[in-house]
This record gives C-alpha cells, structure tokens and sequence, in this order.
C-alpha cells in the first residue's frame, strides 16, 4: 500500500480534521512525519466522549457508540490517549499509544465502559482494483463467542474463529451483491446477516461485530457495522 496515495485519498473523503497542518500544496510541498489514525467508538454503554490526544481534543462533536473519525494526521510519537465524558475533567480511560511516521491506524474504543480499553490496530491492505474489494472483520462485542464468517450461502467461511479484540487480515472479495454472515464457531447458529450489500471494487471495508449478545433490542444489541476504510480514485 502505498501510504501517501492511500490515506491522502481517504482525507478527501473525511470531514474530520485533527491537526492544524496545511495540504493545499501537496503536489509540490514535502510533508511533514506523520501517522495517521481513524477511531472507533465500540464501546456500547460508555457516555457521549470527548477524545483527546497529548491534551488536544480530537473529535469535534461529542463521540457515541459505532461512531466514527475518519483517518486524519497525527504527529508519530509516544502519544497519551485520553477518554472522556463530554465536558467532565475525569478520564473514563486514558492509554499511552506509540504512532509511527507514514503508518496507519484503526483505534478502537471497546469493552463496556467499567473496564474500557482501547485497541490500536496498523492497518495494512493492498492497493484495490475495479476488480476486487477487499474486507477484513474486527469482533469487538465482550459477551459473544468466536464466530465465523460467511459470504452468501457459500458452506465454507470466509473467516474462522474470530474471538473478541480479534483484527483479521484483510482478504480480497469479488464486488457485487454480497449477504454477510455472522455464525457461532461453537454451534454453527447464525447469530447475525447483513442485507444484500453492493460491495465495490477499488474499496477496502471493515466489517465490525459490536454490541452485546445479551441485548435482545435497542442500540446496544449484537449487530454488525460496514466501514469503508479506503477508495481507490
């Protein structure tokens, strides 16, 4: 993957920005070292946060649960992470995270919120076609056992064994009309199915298992989440 090309297409599409830096003249303008990071709020019973990073805040509006910023620059560095609910002074959490220049990273928030952590994952996929897609899953609900994923009614996963805080690969798709999948690893019981996607070529995707298996309704229930996290122009 090309990192410039990829995350400077995915900050056109983002309409968050973190740092002050100015990029009107990328083509002809070195770029500073930087790392670049998306957030993902899974934690499913934490307050409305505000995000803050070595002290500066980084989300403009306050954070809620399957939220998220899209990728935007950070200064790479030993950077301390700080979670907070909207305008209080205490932490709900706070993690020393290292970031490293021209890298690029998925931060997800997870767990309920008495035992709240955060998950820093480098991202790294290969450039898309117009032929392919391609999609990795992210299981981030604390109650729910492994489970595996399916493409339409093919009988073999996609992806076995995912178990909670697990990040997998990312694995190339055929774009078009795909349902998705979510069974149980112990009981082969379909736990959760998308509706028929339209998957595109020249996208990467994020598939995200959050929520908690022992809701049975309202937001907090077991679902799934597609991102987008990267397209190809």
């Amino acid at each position: 993957m090309r990192i410039t090309k990829a995350i400077l297409s995915a900050l056109a599409v983002s309409s968050t920005v973190l740092m002050s830096s100015c990029f009107d003249n990328l083509e002809n303008t070195p770029l500073p070292p930087t790392a670049y990071v998306s957030i993902y709020q899974g934690s499913p019973d934490a307050p409305a946060m505000d995000i803050f990073a070595n002290a500066n805040r980084v989300n403009r509006d306050p954070m809620e649960f399957t939220q998220v910023l899209g990728y935007s620059p950070f200064f790479p560095g030993e950077r301390d992470f700080r979670f907070a609910a909207v305008n209080s002074a205490s932490s709900l959490l706070e993690k020393e995270l290292e970031l490293k220049a021209d890298s690029v990273y998925s931060l997800f928030v997870i767990n309920e919120s008495a035992a709240m952590d955060a998950l820093l994952v480098k991202d790294e996929w290969e450039e898309p076609t117009p032929t392919q897609a391609q999609l990795r899953l992210v299981h981030l609900s604390p109650d729910t056992e492994s489970v595996d994923l399916f493409l339409n009614e093919e009988s073999t996963p996609l992806l076995e064994e995912s178990s909670y805080k697990d990040v997998s690969d990312y694995l190339e798709l055929t774009p078009g009309n795909t349902v998705l999948k979510i069974r149980s690893s112990q009981t082969g019981e379909t736990l959760l199915t998308s509706g028929t996607l339209d998957l595109k070529g020249n996208r990467v995707y994020t598939l995200v298992v959050r929520g908690l298996g022992r809701e049975t309704s309202g937001p907090k229930k077991l679902d799934i989440q597609l991102i987008t996290n990267y397209i190809a122009y």
